[in-house]
């Protein structure tokens, strides 16, 4: 009888942590933004500004980010740019900008649109630069992360996030 329950009690926590650790698998592969650069010393590289938890959807038709709280959006003003991962997978970089800057970047963009105060991911800035040198970098740019932006895209379908 002791055997009989010591055995089941045995499969019972084996199955247990066998669901724990599957689940450990699925939170693990949650999107995260580190920095790759700050305006101050006081942030060191490779820490986690936010996660895809913070993300409260993204828009394809606008190219909006809405994010869960304004704790993220505060944490945002000190960097200068976040890589996106999947995992441990580097999927892609971006400058964060503000509609105020004067420098032109020709790579992807967090854009904080201090008029209507969203922020928006655009191909580069400002958005309304219409050269056939720029337009072209800027598409080759976009066809290079096309595959990771995919991957983006999946998890944040995945999460119900992509609206």
């Amino acid at each position: 009888m002791k055997v009989s329950i010591y055995l089941a009690l045995t499969i019972y926590f084996a199955l247990f942590f066998m669901s724990c650790e599957s689940l450990k698998d699925i939170s693990a592969s949650e999107l995260t933004f580190k920095d790759a650069n700050t305006y101050s010393s006081t942030y060191k590289n490779n820490t986690v500004v936010f996660t895809s938890n913070d993300i409260k959807s993204y828009n394809p038709l606008s190219a909006e980010l809405i994010f869960s709280d304004s704790v993220t959006v505060s944490k945002l003003k000190n960097y200068l740019s976040l890589t996106c991962y999947h995992d441990t997978d580097s999927l892609f970089s971006f400058r964060l900008t503000s509609n105020i800057m004067s420098s032109i970047v020709n790579d992807l963009v967090l854009n904080h649109n201090l008029n209507d105060g969203k922020y928006y991911f655009n191909d580069g800035y400002p958005e309304w630069i219409d050269n056939i040198g720029t337009t072209s970098l800027r598409s080759l740019n976009k066809l290079k992360r096309a595959a990771a932006w995919e991957r983006f895209i999946d998890q944040l379908k995945l999460e119900g996030k992509y609206k």
